[in-house]
């Protein structure tokens, strides 16, 4: 699978990806999004991460994961993915893409992470992370938006 890999320092990259500031600023991110997408279970899933997103806000990240270790990695892979996309600043030195062999390999960073729905993160050793941006789309889409005049 063609992947960014990333050569991380793993507790902190969690440490930033689990500041408040960074919740926020995902939460603002998701809230901008939702309006604009037709993908019924896209929508789902980026509530589901606003509602993880403020659970780790309130109680702690540490919480969350004790709580549910594979909804608080997928969480971590989301805002990973949400953040590189961005550009927002990370403790990360970005190695390229490459073709990565993942067959049988935990996903997360936690190696928790299940969902479909997020991008895929891999730990490849402990000072490397690959990331890949696909998903499967849902298969109903809401086209009830508005029409744009013209």
């Amino acid at each position: 699978m063609i992947c960014t890999c990333y050569r991380i320092d793993a507790p902190t990259l969690v440490a930033a990806l689990t500041q408040v500031d960074m919740l926020v600023r995902y939460e603002g991110a998701i809230g901008d999004e939702i309006p604009s997408l037709a993908d019924r279970s896209l929508v789902r899933h980026l509530r589901r991460m606003s509602t993880l997103a403020s659970r780790a806000m309130a109680s702690g990240f540490d919480r969350l994961a004790s709580d549910d270790e594979a909804a608080a990695d997928e969480l971590l892979s989301d805002v990973f993915a949400v953040a590189t996309y961005r550009g927002w600043p990370l403790p990360i030195a970005d190695l390229g893409e490459r073709e990565v062999d993942v067959a049988g390999m935990p996903r997360g960073l936690l190696g928790a992470d299940v969902s479909s729905e997020s991008a895929s993160v891999w730990l490849i050793d402990p000072a490397t992370i690959a990331l890949a941006r696909t998903r499967e789309a849902g298969d109903v889409a809401d086209l009830a938006h508005p029409r744009l005049p013209g």
